[in-house]
């Protein structure tokens, strides 16, 4: 459900106590539906950062499997280990050395095949500008950032390069996948609260590093470049 009010949300990163009332706090504010279909727009577009499905991740990279290894007995037996990873279901996964063998054949495909690529390329790209799209475009305020400057934001009504640059990068980042989290699903983390009108001022850990397709990094043998 996408929330129909737009009061402000006071968010504490949950690395922090949020009952201590000097706890880091941003200030969010929940967008509406077609704001969220403009958010997504404006990554696909602005930014080539648009939603990469993982039924996408597998067609291309089954289509490289097939061309790559064309004359590779190994070649069966990725296709048929991607199609049963696709079938799995919640809570179910691959034996640990089928795992690995996918992990391996998918980072060798990042490298020797264009269009799967091209997905890993956008999916990390988006990783890396969601929060900082978000965060602008619904961040209102914070406090109790040391060394923060004053919010401010421009005639865009975007929090300005310099007011986000000095909030540091991973409260900046949790604050911005919250914004984003309640965009989606019109709920916010418990850390979380409807701001006070008499107020006046991610995850317990965040990686910035790129995602591979599985989270993974191995090698392979096995798949050429086209002729």
């Amino acid at each position: 459900m996408i929330p129909l009010s737009t009061d402000v949300v006071r968010f504490v990163p949950p690395i922090f106590d949020k009952a201590d009332p000097a706890a880091p706090a941003f200030f969010l504010r929940p967008g509406d539906p077609i704001e969220r279909e403009l958010f997504e727009a404006e990554l696909a577009g602005d930014y080539r950062a648009g939603r990469v499905f993982q039924a996408d991740l597998n067609r291309t990279f089954s289509e490289g499997v097939a061309v790559l290894m064309a004359a590779d007995p190994g070649r069966d037996t990725l296709l048929a280990l991607v199609a049963a990873e696709g079938a799995l279901e919640d809570g179910e996964a691959l034996p640990a050395e089928e795992r690995q063998l996918l992990a391996a054949a998918r980072d060798a495909m990042a490298d020797h095949w264009p269009e799967y690529r091209a997905l890993i390329v956008e999916m990390n790209r988006r990783h890396q500008l969601l929060p900082l799209v978000a965060f602008r475009r619904f961040c209102k305020g914070w406090e109790n950032i040391e060394a923060a400057l004053p919010f401010a934001a421009g005639p865009d009504r975007l929090v300005t390069l310099a007011a986000t640059g000095s909030i540091p990068r991973p409260l900046m980042k949790m604050a911005g996948f919250e914004a984003y989290a309640m965009l989606n699903a019109g709920q916010h983390a418990k850390n979380s609260e409807a701001a006070s009108k008499s107020d006046d001022g991610p995850p317990t850990s965040l990686s910035d590093a790129p995602s591979k397709a599985d989270g993974t990094s191995a090698g392979t043998d096995g798949l050429k470049t086209p002729g």
